[in-house]
């Protein structure tokens, strides 16, 4: 039988690199549009670009470790689906993560 708990750590750490890095594409965003052209944000565009590829990537990495998760830990689709969702929200997907992690250690086959 496969451990329900493997894959945990390296969610955790996406998780947090993908909530940071979620925080960082959305203000560079707001910024890019609300500064001048010379400011630090618009002069280092092609940075922002790339961090935001590593961004897609990364999500996409975190998407497949949370299916992992919610198979080998039976979650409800809803909670799946949910915890997938709430990623995608800067500052909430933080909570999200703690979310999914508390239900992993709790064993509870069927999280609400």
């Amino acid at each position: 039988m496969k451990n329900p708990a493997g894959p945990l750590r390296p969610y955790q750490v996406i998780a947090t690199v993908v909530g940071l890095n979620l925080l960082f594409v959305v203000t560079a965003a707001i910024a890019q549009r609300t500064t001048g052209d010379q400011s630090w944000w618009n002069r280092n565009d092609g940075l922002i670009t790339v961090i935001d590829q590593v961004h897609g990537v990364l999500f996409m990495a975190l998407l497949v470790l949370i299916a992992i998760l919610a198979q080998r830990n039976r979650w409800k689709p809803w909670f799946t689906i949910s915890t997938m969702l709430l990623a995608t929200i800067p500052l909430v997907s933080f909570w999200a993560e703690r979310r999914a992690t508390h239900a992993v250690k709790a064993g509870s086959p069927h999280p609400a």
